[in-house]
């Protein structure tokens, strides 16, 4: 929004809400989420690490956001909080779930009540031209339709309905929570409105970090859940110190880095792996390709031209070829 204003919320809003629904709907039946899951256990498991990592990343640039500059690097332990929370309420039995669900949906209300009228609503536009917005739509169209199918909450809430258009609903919700996060973006400063907020990002992050570590336990994607902790420290411990020497635009680029994943890396693994199980020599030049569209996307995101985007999304939907080659 602050690229494109409402155009760019229009790009994030219509194919996260088309991918959600139509994981659930493709998907027909609870068994055959069960085969899906079987299939790609370990990449799953790797998106269900990255999420993690990625909402500890990111409540790390909430703690540079919102902390004094004397407090420089003193914001360290709400990731930390955050992921012993996760790993709390990840215990918290199947039955505490859906009252869990509620206080999140309440919250969300309460943060578009809060905040709707506390600053001037953006236009049509942003900071960058809009010819940018075609450069960087195929990236985010393709990383939204399909990064739902690895989604370890959405294939157990699939599991647990018989009916497959039960998920227009999701579809339905996704769009009350990307409405909630569009509420805040005008906020005046020195309100109340900033507090409430942190707090909705906060708790927003614990319920996602628990959120996919029950599924991930729950499904075995990994059978060991003490390297399963291990990868998730790992993988935020190298941003979260790296943001220690950052200022804000420098974060601002490592949150762009980090979005790759979704836009690009796991679009492009399940888009090569959608026929058959890939045998060695594919897997290689999977591998080749994907590191290939991300250093472009890099180029693309950070450094320009934009145009770039495009083509590392090009590259990465290429990937579809390799099935077809004999291993």
């Amino acid at each position: 929004m602050q690229w494109f204003g409402w155009y760019g919320f229009l790009l994030i809003t219509i194919p996260n809400c088309i991918g959600a629904a139509a994981m659930g709907i493709l998907l027909g039946s609870p068994e055959e989420s069960r085969r899906f899951v079987q299939r790609h256990r370990m990449t799953m498991w790797w998106f269900v690490m990255i999420t993690v990592a990625f909402h500890l990343f990111f409540l790390s640039m909430i703690g540079m956001w919102f902390a004094p500059q004397d407090w420089a690097g003193s914001w360290w332990w709400l990731p930390v909080a955050a992921l012993v929370a996760g790993l709390l309420i990840a215990s918290l039995p199947h039955s505490a779930w859906p009252w869990l669900g509620t206080v999140a949906a309440m919250a969300g209300i309460y943060v578009v009540l809060n905040t709707c009228d506390q600053g001037q609503q953006p236009g049509w536009s942003g900071t960058r031209a809009i010819e940018d917005l075609l450069w960087l739509a195929p990236v985010f169209i393709i990383g939204f339709l399909l990064c739902p199918w690895l989604d370890a909450p959405f294939h157990h809430a699939r599991q647990q309905t018989r009916g497959s258009l039960t998920f227009l609903l999701l579809g339905i919700f996704f769009l009350c929570m990307l409405l909630v996060t569009a509420s805040y973006f005008w906020l005046k400063p020195n309100t109340i409105a900033p507090t409430v907020v942190l707090i909705w990002l906060i708790g927003q992050s614990i319920f996602t970090i628990g959120a996919n570590l029950r599924q991930s336990r729950a499904m075995r994607l990994h059978s060991s859940r003490f390297f399963t902790l291990f990868i998730i420290v790992m993988l935020a411990l190298g941003p979260v110190l790296a943001l220690q020497q950052q200022n804000w635009d420098g974060s601002l680029d490592l949150y762009l880095r980090w979005l790759s994943a979704y836009g690009i890396i796991f679009p492009a693994i399940l888009i090569a792996s959608a026929r058959r199980k890939l045998q060695p020599p594919q897997r290689l030049w999977a591998a080749v390709m994907i590191v290939a569209a991300a250093l472009v996307g890099e180029v693309g995101f950070i450094h320009g031209p934009t145009w770039l985007c495009a083509v590392a999304a090009l590259i990465a939907m290429s990937t579809c070829l390799i099935s077809r080659r004999r291993g």
